[in-house]
């Protein structure tokens, strides 16, 4: 054989040693050169714990939106890159294989199919679960749980009774969305003025049924927070009787020197005082008359959720501020002086009437009112007189 002819041949067995190492460098692996265990553990770790991890948390990282479909393709394509699966001839890839493509699409499948299966598996019964009153009574969140492995869309109709009474009639439309200690649940709001017509207290208590596909569920509401109509007002004074060389006159012991003023709005308790109403609205007005002349014209009282409020005008009437409802109906209509006889109570001096101030009947009538609602009034009689040296102030049936 020649030389040439060697040379040749040798050659083409290099060029060929060449083609067969590059085509086995840029060829995807097959599975069975990868291994099952590896391709198990990336699936588990690449694949399966980041998707647990963002469903687990997901509800405390609800501001990012997409979360769950970022987080499926990121670790789908970490688990693609992880394998060597390949790109395709389009991509500029040495190509995809097919065998370890399907493996992780299958994967993939099952894994995001699992918890649908799961949920309608294990699915728990639905039930009603808190009803729970805003802060000011407005409004009610009512929960409905359930144990899900997936959110669950609900359309519910909800009914508002009062003594058997249909009141009110709803559809609301919200989804097993959210978690807590107690499991999963979702919500939805009541607004109080949609159904609020009189009061629960004392035997008309409101009940509320929750319908979801053919099922019902009742709860009673609490008629304290749903009795927030004012049925019973009253009114009363006290004379301030005592010794006071500044403001008696002539030979008298014991002077009037000033009234305390006193009002109750609330819930009617015969012959007792009104029962307190704290999620009740209303405005107070309030007048002491001496005979036909205004000698106290009290400032509007102006009732919010137990928090009251008037324009004391510097401190003439109180401090402008007041809890009416929350312990009782009573409502302080104080003025300018302290008197330790009364407890906490200050008086309107009777210096500061608008009126004479003179022995006589006088009367005091207190006006409560609230939105859609009519007024209310109270008024009662007493007689300013005098007894040898000693002023008296006493309640009386009339002028």
């Amino acid at each position: 054989v020649s030389n040439g002819g060697l040379l040749e041949k040798a050659a083409e067995q290099q060029q060929a040693q060449v083609l067969v190492a590059e085509q086995t460098s840029t060829s995807p692996l097959e599975p069975s050169q990868v291994g099952a265990s590896k391709i198990a553990t990336t699936i588990l770790l690449y694949g399966l714990v980041p998707i647990f991890i963002v469903m687990w948390f997901g509800v405390y990282l609800d501001f990012i939106p997409l979360l769950a479909p970022m987080a499926v393709i990121a670790s789908f394509a970490a688990v693609w890159w992880k394998l060597d699966v390949g790109l395709p001839a389009f991509a500029n890839g040495p190509g995809v294989n097919a065998a370890l493509a399907g493996i992780v699409a299958g994967s993939y499948l099952v894994l995001l199919a699992t918890p649908l299966i799961l949920g309608v598996v294990l699915e728990g019964d639905l039930s009603m679960g808190e009803v729970e009153f805003s802060d000011d009574g407005e409004q009610i969140t009512v929960k409905l749980r359930q144990n899900t492995i997936t959110s669950r869309d609900i359309d519910a109709t909800v009914s508002i009774e009062q003594s058997g009474t249909v009141v009110w009639t709803g559809t609301e439309s919200f989804s097993i969305s959210q978690s807590d200690g107690r499991g999963d649940y979702g919500s939805f709001i009541l607004d109080v003025r949609d159904f609020y017509a009189e009061n629960a207290l004392p035997n008309s208590p409101y009940s509320m049924t929750v319908s979801v596909d053919g099922q019902e569920m009742t709860r009673e509401l609490d008629s304290t927070t749903l009795s927030r109509t004012v049925t019973e007002v009253e009114g009363a004074t006290a004379g301030v009787v005592k010794k006071d060389a500044d403001r008696c006159s002539g030979d008298a012991d014991n002077c009037l020197v000033g009234v305390v003023l006193t009002g109750w709005a609330g819930l009617g308790a015969g012959a007792d005082r009104p029962g307190g109403l704290p999620f009740a609205d209303f405005t107070v007005d309030a007048v002491l008359m001496e005979g036909n002349d205004v000698a106290v014209r009290y400032p509007t009282i102006t009732v919010v959720n137990t928090q009251a409020s008037w324009d004391s005008n510097n401190d003439e009437f109180g401090s402008g501020t007041a809890i009416v409802g929350d312990f009782g109906s009573e409502f302080p209509l104080d003025g300018s002086v302290a008197e330790a006889s009364f407890g906490d109570r200050s008086y309107v001096p009777k210096e500061d009437f608008d009126s004479t101030g003179d022995y006589g009947c006088y009367s005091f009538t207190i006006e409560v009112s609230q939105a859609g609602g009519s007024m209310l009034s109270h008024t009662s009689y007493y007689d300013y007189s005098s007894s040898g040296s000693n002023d008296i102030w006493s309640e009386v049936s009339s002028c």
